[in-house]
């Protein structure tokens, strides 16, 4: 049986080039470790709104999601948590450790002295080394796109079509069908992981008729490029020995030109 999701919230909240974590109570899991403030999705929420009232909550401020920043999936035993992480401003208050046992405002150099799970260390080291303001530049491109593509560039498949799908459903027409060309490109590839053939080739198929209804230059991705490296890779994996299909890597990177 597939263990459930549980979709979690969390603020990297930014004021005067420091961020605020947050220590767990002694009594959670992970208990006295530091992390990101936020909490579970309640039903009827958009993220963003769990977002703000999970700092309401367990600070006593106000925040504003500016822009959604990253998702990141951590499998544990019993569930996988899958973390969608906004970049926020404080609006109003000072924080208060409310659900909490301890807040602090750090410079990004001083984050990896502090004790956070093993699975968040990658981010707790990129966000070391990066002053916090440069995260609130704009971009040509949605950010929940480009985390897409860092996804999917990662053969973290399934992600990549999880955070596309949220921007899916906000777009129309040209935009819209070509979210879900990608979202089908990353399903096809995500069918090659657990080796069913058919679900590769069918969404392949798809998402290649779609890229044909396109500009072969779209949100900065060369589509003609992707068309071709997805079906000659379908091609390799029909090809080749039962034995062997599962253990061809496909080879197909997305770069977003400006």
């Amino acid at each position: 049986m597939t263990p459930p999701i549980l979709d979690v919230g969390a603020a990297l909240i930014v004021r005067n080039g420091q961020y605020l974590v947050t220590q767990r109570m002694e009594g959670d899991s992970f208990g006295g470790y530091w992390e990101l403030p936020g909490g579970k999705k309640e039903p009827g929420e958009t993220m963003a709104q769990c977002v703000a009232r999970e700092i309401k909550e367990e600070l006593g401020v106000e925040v504003t999601p500016v822009k959604f920043f990253r998702m990141a999936s951590y499998a544990y035993p019993q569930r996988t948590v899958r973390l969608h992480i906004y970049l926020c401003r404080l609006v109003s208050g000072e924080p208060e450790a409310i659900e909490c046992q301890a807040f602090e405002w750090t410079d990004p150099a001083r984050l990896p002295t502090f004790r956070f799970p093993d699975a968040d260390l990658s981010l707790v080291y990129e966000l070391s080394r990066v002053y916090p303001e440069t995260l609130f530049d704009t971009t040509a491109h949605p950010p929940e796109y480009l985390e897409g593509v860092r996804l999917f560039n990662a053969g973290e498949y399934f992600e990549a079509h999880e955070v596309w799908e949220v921007l899916w459903h906000e777009k129309e027409g040209e935009e819209k069908l070509f979210l879900q060309s990608l979202i089908q490109a990353a399903v096809a590839l995500r069918h090659h992981q657990t080796s069913n053939l058919p679900g590769l080739k069918a969404l392949t198929a798809k998402a290649t008729e779609k890229w044909g209804q396109l500009p072969e230059l779209y949100w900065g991705l060369d589509l003609k490029t992707l068309r071709e490296g997805l079906e000659g890779f379908v091609r390799r994996v029909d090809a080749a020995v039962p034995a062997a299909q599962g253990s061809l890597k496909p080879g197909i990177h997305l770069t977003v030109r400006d």
